[in-house]
């Protein structure tokens, strides 16, 4: 990587192609998996005020908005925003949702983000999410931080990502075929082989085929992932991991990761303030 800023900027390139291929409603990820770890951690949303880190193409700002929640919407990618706002219609989520630019791995650009507007930050926020991007960010300590300054006593931040043990380690798929001797029928077992875990380096992510600059992984043990956080004084105080079932079985892609039923594909979690547990 030539920087720091480096990662953010794959995402400024590939904003188009990460917004045609989520649309409107979302990949089968987000709506299967992703979007019930939302709906179960969050509640009910009628008259919070949110905010919604790493947007995208503002799938989860959308989503908040239209439960009737007040949404300042942010990404570091302006390419990324220019994609949220283009999606975001007014018939449906009112006029509940604003955009700002903010890069989360950056002191400097979260203060600049608070002092935008006093009242903008005054009293605090319900509910910050972030969906699927903990895993694209160099440095959570900054986004750690914050969450403090930005939460009301009994707010939240809910956060999905990339289950860091099956898939951010580079974890192999392994399928074994076999014939069960006394009826003859045939068996397929599936597998992860995990080679590494505690030190994984960076590594780019299989997200737009064709493409071969595609944006950073970077991959944490669980105990890195949480570490800012307790640090920064929030703790956790809930944990889902969610998985298609074989329902959605790829009978065309024996190696797809829908396959692979017994691991999850998705960890998501909620933090509260310290003296809130």
């Amino acid at each position: 990587m030539a920087s720091n800023d480096f990662p953010l900027a794959s995402w400024e390139t590939f904003a188009p192609s990460w917004d045609e291929g989520m649309g409107d409603e979302g990949n089968d990820y987000f709506r299967f998996l992703e979007l019930p770890i939302l709906e179960k951690l969050i509640g009910r949303l009628e008259g919070c005020r949110a905010i919604d880190l790493a947007t995208g193409n503002g799938l989860v700002a959308r989503w908040l908005a239209q439960k009737a929640a007040s949404v300042i919407a942010t990404d570091g990618a302006v390419s990324m925003i220019d994609c949220a706002m283009a999606r975001t219609d007014t018939s449906q989520c009112g006029n509940r949702v604003s955009f700002h630019r903010l890069d989360v791995t950056k002191q400097s650009s979260w203060d600049a983000f608070m002092a935008i507007d006093t009242c903008l930050m005054d009293g605090g926020f319900d509910v910050v999410t972030m969906n699927m991007a903990l895993m694209d960010i160099q440095d959570l300590g900054p986004l750690a931080r914050s969450l403090k300054r930005l939460l009301k006593p009994n707010g939240c931040f809910v956060a999905t990502l990339l289950h860091p043990l099956f898939f951010t380690s580079g974890a192999a798929r392994q399928i074994v075929v076999h014939e069960e001797p006394e009826t003859g029928q045939r068996i397929v077992d599936r597998s992860i082989v995990i080679r590494k875990y505690l030190n994984v380096p960076p590594a780019r992510q299989f997200v737009f085929d064709g493409e071969t600059e595609s944006p950073y992984l970077f991959h944490r043990p669980l105990a890195k992932l949480f570490a800012p956080f307790f640090k920064a004084g929030v703790v956790m105080d809930a944990l889902e991991e969610t998985n298609f079932d074989l329902s959605f079985y790829d009978p065309l892609r024996e190696h797809a990761s829908r396959n692979f039923t017994e691991f999850p594909k998705i960890l998501g979690f909620r933090m509260r303030p310290v003296s809130e547990i």
